[in-house]
């Protein structure tokens, strides 16, 4: 597994910190009706599309980590995966990621998660990690419980009171990889 802000590969994708290049995927992803209904913040134009770029290409200054999810095969930008909200003092780290609406139920999100997960767990110091997902989004909750994520108090204050916060430990997490050792 590489270290946080390498780039990496699983089955069908290449995972790599978002560039310039990005843009117009990003807008678009972003600022899609279909696509913002789940989302905590407002649809972007391109200057915050630009902006949230830019944030997001400086991992190492930052308690925040975004990729470029990319089809292996085709160069297709897929969506994005990364963490956010990295809490040294309680051992937590919040996970996101958002698939575009034409690759949902093919599991990139699965794919994305599972390496997610094992960055965390074995390059951070954290205990737990959690996702907050709109309670209407059923695909995303389905996908959280899949990897052994349950329903949990907020860990942070709520982004929109749609939201639910689900979480994952390191003890639930060690068990579900290697067994009951």
């Amino acid at each position: 597994m590489p270290r946080p802000g390498e780039p990496f590969e699983t089955e069908r994708m290449y995972f790599r910190l978002l560039e310039d290049r990005d843009l117009d995927a990003i807008h678009l992803q972003f600022s899609d009706p279909e696509m913002c209904r789940y989302f905590s913040e407002p649809p972007m134009d391109r200057a915050m599309a630009a902006e949230t770029i830019e944030f997001f290409q400086h991992p190492e200054r930052d308690p925040y980590l975004r990729y470029a999810m990319v089809h292996r095969e085709s160069g297709e930008f897929i969506g994005t995966c990364g963490y956010h909200h990295l809490d040294p003092e309680r051992r937590q780290v919040e996970l996101g990621y958002d698939v575009w609406k034409a690759h949902w139920r093919k599991g990139y999100a699965s794919e994305a998660l599972r390496s997610l997960i094992d960055m965390c767990f074995r390059e951070l110091a954290v205990e737990q990690v959690y996702v907050l997902i709109d309670r209407n989004n059923a695909g995303s909750i389905r996908t959280a419980q899949k990897f052994g994520f349950e329903l949990s108090e907020p860990c942070r204050p709520l982004d929109a009171s749609d939201q639910v916060c689900m979480k994952l430990t390191r003890s639930a997490w060690k068990r579900a990889v290697f067994g009951n050792a």
